[in-house]
This record gives structure tokens, sequence and C-alpha cells, in this order.
């Protein structure tokens, strides 16, 4: 008779633990083993208006903003209470137009408007599932929290040829975000000109079931947001190592492996009695020798943390960005 694939595991520690409840692996914000990405975004804006007018700028409700000008009154927060959103507009009659919520800038104006993400409605990234050779099985796929004791269910392997699922090594679980100037403010407007920002990006990482404290998860994970164009510095904690290192080396001395060998380019074969390239046309008008480059590598390179994390963990850094010649 076949055994069920799935067996239950039952864990007693003698302190406490949270009240009853109970999370699948995967759940709906985090991968299989748990671990949720969320940003947490805090830039300040410079932005000038060069018109005789006052212009309206519409903002992206999915950001908190404040004016800073006056008393800062003009602003709104957004937050969740249980599963909903709700934004809190404060001076309505400065940051309303037309039912969108933003703020003016007057004639001439240069102004700096706090732009933010909180941790009350933070953004969350996308986390891949972490995989061994027997893919998602042999492993624990639910876990329980009842007073002082931990149970869950194990995802069995039915095979007895097969003794280990392989060795666990950091998996990469993220991939960046890359922004763009022209996605942060598509703005068709030649009066309203971005100077610069600066500001600081939080990744918090948080192993969710993880309430008693006892799982301990071990992967890679990579910046979160790229700010095309920027400079990025003040990396708390620094990276491990960046993405190129990690791909080309790190694993492969981690696995006990040697990297593939990169293949050279083979020169093309001679072809006796073609038509041979020359620096002239037919009529005999003398043309360049044209230069041939090698194309650029590519893809760009990026901050990576090798992480072994019990409940979690906060990444911060430093991005700023001026426009040429201010």
């Amino acid at each position: 008779m076949k055994r069920l694939t799935a067996s239950l595991f039952i864990l007693l520690l003698a302190s406490s633990l949270v009240s009853a409840a109970t999370y699948t692996l995967p759940g709906d914000t985090y991968n299989n083993i748990g671990v949720m990405g969320e940003v947490m975004i805090n830039l300040n804006v410079t932005i000038v208006n060069t018109a005789p007018f006052p212009k309206f700028i519409v903002v992206n409700p999915r950001y908190d903003f404040t004016v800073y000008r006056l008393d800062n009154s003009e602003s709104v927060q957004a937050f969740l209470l249980g599963d909903t959103v709700v934004h809190n507009i404060s001076n309505v009659q400065r940051t309303t137009l037309n039912y969108y919520t933003g703020f003016w800038i007057m004639p001439y104006e240069t102004v700096v408007v706090n732009f933010r993400i909180t941790s009350h409605y933070s953004y969350i990234i996308p986390t891949i599932d972490y995989q061994t050779v027997c893919g998602d099985s042999a492993k624990i796929t639910s876990v329980e929290y009842n007073g002082s004791s931990v149970s869950g269910v194990v995802q069995d392997l039915d095979d007895i040829g097969v003794l280990s699922c392989g060795v666990v090594y950091p998996q990469l679980i993220n991939t960046p975000k890359v922004i763009y100037m022209r996605s942060m403010f598509p703005i068709i407007d030649g009066h309203i000109k971005i100077l610069g920002y600066e500001g600081d990006v939080t990744f918090r990482l948080t192993n969710v079931p993880n309430g008693a404290g006892i799982f301990n998860t071990f992967f890679a994970a990579a910046i979160p947001v790229i700010f095309d164009g920027a400079n990025m510095t003040d990396f708390t904690p620094n990276y491990t190592m960046t993405y190129r290192d990690y791909m080309e080396e790190f694993i492969w001395k981690y696995k006990g492996l040697n990297p593939p060998q990169k293949t050279q380019p083979q020169p093309l074969p001679s072809m006796p009695g073609m038509f041979q390239l020359s620096n002239s046309l037919i009529s005999g008008v003398s043309v360049g020798v044209p230069e041939l480059k090698p194309p650029e590598q590519a893809g760009f390179d990026f901050p990576v943390w090798i992480i072994f994390m019990g409940k979690g963990v906060d990444i911060t850094y430093h991005v700023s960005w001026k426009t040429e010649g201010r």
C-alpha cells in the first residue's frame, strides 16, 4: 500500500509562542521559504516651474507626499486598514484638482517635495521560490503555531532511491526593478523641470511564518530598486558582492565546481575565388575602411547580499541625482 506523500511534524517548545495561527508555504506575499521583501522609499525632489502661471502636478497615489513650504500642510498619506487602503488628504483645496491628488507649483517657483512609500503601505516585491533537485518536495509546506508547540506538514518524496535532494546554497530570490527618470516624471510640459532628487531606500526582508523564531533561511538577495543614472551609496549593511561576481565566481566555488570556459570567437574561413573586400566602389570612388568593433557585454552589474536570516533584516542605501549643469 502506497503511503501518503505528506507527513506531519510536531515540535514542542518550552516557551510560549504566538496564539494559534497557520501559515502555508508559499503565501500570498512570500515565497516557499517564507521570505517576503518590502520596499520603502523616501525621496526629496526639487522641481521648478518656469512658466508665468501656476501648474498642478498630479501625484501617483501609491506615494505619500509632502510639499515643503509654508507650514508643510499640503500632504497625502496612505495606510492599510485591514485589506483596505485609506488615503488621508490634508488641505484638500490645495492638494486636489479634478479629483486628482497632487500639488500646485507657483510661477517661477522652485519647491522641494517629499515622496514616500512607507511601512504603513509598503511595496511588496516578487520573490522567487527556492528549488532543490527534488523541486518543491521534501520541504515543510505549512506551519501551525498553537500555544507552546509548532506543528506542520512536510511534503514527502515517494522515492526511496533518493537519499538527498542536494546541498542548500544561496539562491537569488529577486531581480532588481529599474526606475528611469522619464518613467518617474512623465510630465509633458516644457515649463516643469526636475532639478534633482535624493533620499533613502529600505529593503526589509522578513521570514513571515517564523513567529517562534526557530526557522532559519539562507539565500541571496539583489538590490530591489535601481534608479537609472543616480548615485547609490551608503549601503547598510554593505553588499557581499556584485551580481557578476555571484554568477561567474561565487556560486561555482561554493559548489566546488569549475565555471564554464568562455569560448573564443573563431576567425572566418577564407573563401578563394570570391570577391574580396576593398575600400573602393565599383566606380573607383574611394571609401573609408569600416572600423569593426566587438559588441559591448550586455547587461549591467548590481549589488547582491548573501543572507543567513532568522526573523528578518533591513538593508538601506542612499540615492541621489542632479541634472547636468546644476
